[in-house]
């Protein structure tokens, strides 16, 4: 089923009754979606939603992923730059590791399908515990790290996927190959940013 105006407006709908349901029961909105998104889905007749590529990319995920650059202290950014570019390039790639090597000893994967999927993961999106900090009305250094280290690990993850899918089709790429990559990555993300801005 496309994704109709009609149905648009039963999402918003159940998105309003789990928000006031949620205030209610003292629970975080996003676990409230989450246990109305299991609920819907075992739900026969709730009509069966097929969201598009474009729809995801260009409407959904924009206003999440970059909320934080909307309304980051930039003072702070200065004085926590190490720390945060230390999360978001030697974390992730630790978490990636730490990943690949439970999914290939732990879960007996092969080695391709370990380090592409823990690569592919090791990135997380925050939304739903920056989500809660808000609820909380939380705020302070922790927050702010959480936040800023979302903005630059993507760059990290997008770089070490290419050179693990390289690795997987069978290319020889040099470290010097995966720093070209993620200097295009990070330095075209600044100039597009720069661009719009």
């Amino acid at each position: 089923m496309v994704l109709s105006v009609g149905t648009i407006e039963l999402l918003l709908l159940v998105a309003a009754i789990v928000a006031i349901a949620a205030r209610r029961l003292h629970i975080p909105y996003g676990v409230g979606l989450v246990l109305a998104g299991i609920a819907l889905s075992l739900w026969p007749h709730f009509p069966e939603i097929q969201l598009s590529h474009e729809l995801i990319f260009t409407v959904l995920l924009p206003p999440l992923i970059f909320e934080a650059a909307l309304y980051i202290d930039w003072r702070e950014l200065r004085s926590d730059f190490a720390v945060i570019l230390a999360l978001a390039t030697a974390g992730v790639l630790l978490s990636a590791t730490v990943t690949g090597l439970g999914l290939h000893y732990i879960a007996r994967w092969e080695w391709q399908s370990a380090l592409l999927f823990s690569v592919l993961i090791a990135a997380t999106d925050p939304v739903s515990v920056i989500a809660t900090f808000k609820e909380a009305k939380k705020k302070g250094r922790l927050r702010f790290l959480i936040e800023a280290e979302s903005l630059f690990n993507d760059g990290t993850a997008a770089v070490a996927f290419t050179v693990c899918i390289a690795l997987v089709l069978g290319q020889n790429i040099t470290p010097l190959e995966a720093g070209k990559v993620l200097i295009e990555t990070t330095g075209g993300g600044i100039i597009c940013g720069a661009a719009v801005a």
